[in-house]
C-alpha cells in the first residue's frame, strides 16, 4: 500500500515511476467532475478538469497531458468531436472513454485507447488509467 495508506493510492503505485502523471477529465456533470478530481489526486495525479469540451481542446494544444478521460455526451462540443479534433491535430495522448451511453461501442467506433462504463467504481477507473500510461 502506498504511504497514503488509501486502497485508490496503492492501485495507483503501479504506473511507470514518473512525476505525478497529468490527466485531462473532461465531463459536463460538474458534480462528477468534482468527484473524480478527488479520486485522481488522492491518486497522486496531476489533474486539470473541464466541464467544457471545447475549452480542454484549446489547453490541450498548451499543455499535453499524458491521458485524459472523455465524457462522450456533452453539449457545446462532444466526446466524438473532441476526440476526433485530438486526432486530426497529430496527437497520440491515450484517451479512455468514460460514458453511460455505449462506451465500449464508441471506444471501437473512435479507436479510443480505453473505455469504462458509468456508473463505475474508484478502483476500477484507476486501474483503467494505469494500464494506458504503462502502455504509453
Amino acid at each position: 500500500m502506498s504511504s497514503s495508506g488509501s486502497p485508490v493510492s496503492s492501485l495507483a503505485d503501479g504506473v511507470k515511476a514518473r512525476t505525478k502523471a497529468s490527466l485531462f477529465i473532461i465531463d459536463d456533470d460538474r458534480s462528477l467532475l468534482r468527484l473524480l478530481r478527488l479520486i485522481f489526486e488522492d491518486a497522486d495525479f496531476d489533474v486539470q478538469a473541464f466541464p467544457d469540451a471545447q475549452v480542454a481542446l484549446a489547453e490541450i494544444a498548451q499543455h499535453e497531458p499524458d491521458a485524459i478521460i472523455l465524457d462522450l455526451e456533452m453539449p457545446v462540443m462532444n466526446g466524438r468531436d473532441f476526440y476526433r479534433a485530438v486526432r486530426e491535430a497529430g496527437l497520440q495522448t491515450p484517451v479512455l472513454i468514460l460514458s453511460a451511453y455505449g462506451a465500449r461501442a464508441a471506444q471501437i467506433e473512435l479507436g479510443a485507447d480505453a473505455y469504462v462504463d458509468k456508473p463505475f467504481e474508484p478502483e476500477q477507473l484507476i486501474e483503467a488509467i494505469t494500464r494506458l500510461l504503462n502502455r504509453a
